[in-house]
């Protein structure tokens, strides 16, 4: 097999600057209806996030470049991981950022509306078990390697540190800016 077949760059430059383009649109749009409190750390989370889905853009060209130039599949290999870590965690920041936001919005709309705080707290907890069950359903499917499942759990273990200051955040013992 050729290095195109085994090292499928096109779909990864597409969906990382894909995603730039909406990190963009959220920073922007988030900041003009933005709730009371968590905008510091969703920022914070998403400009990370930007500059990870450009490396991970980034780096596919170097694929693209290194595969023009005739380069071995472990050249190639090596810098394939390089992009799929930097897209994981963006995509993991991402998640934590959506989970946040989404509790501190409808925190804020608890508050307008007579609606139980609580449902403010089911909804990033909602998201991110419908998020783990995909990927989990992603990595029973896919999994070809070990250092995929590494990769998974890190992004996971991330995600529940999100989940439990989102908790903290609720119960009043700390507070996400």
């Amino acid at each position: 097999m050729s290095n195109e077949e085994h090292h499928p760059t096109k779909s990864w430059s597409l969906i990382s600057s894909a995603m730039i383009g909406v990190t963009i649109t959220i920073l922007a749009i988030m900041w003009q209806f933005s709730p009371i409190g968590g905008m510091v750390t969703s920022t914070y989370l998403l400009m990370v996030a930007l500059i990870l889905f450009v490396n991970s853009t980034t780096v596919n060209e170097k694929v693209n470049y290194e595969r023009a130039k005739g380069a071995p599949d472990e050249v190639i290999e090596k810098w394939m991981h390089f992009a799929e870590y930097s897209f994981g965690l963006a995509f993991t920041l991402y998640i934590s950022t959506f989970a946040i936001l989404g509790y501190k919005y409808l925190l804020n709309i608890t508050v307008l509306v007579s609606v139980p705080r609580v449902w403010a707290l089911v909804l990033p907890w909602v998201f991110l078990i419908v998020t783990w069950l995909i990927m989990g359903i992603y990595a029973a499917l896919d999994s070809r390697n070990m250092l995929k499942d590494i990769k998974r759990m890190t992004w996971l273990i991330l995600e529940i540190i999100a989940l439990v200051l989102i908790n903290l955040d609720y119960l009043g013992i700390i507070t996400i800016p």
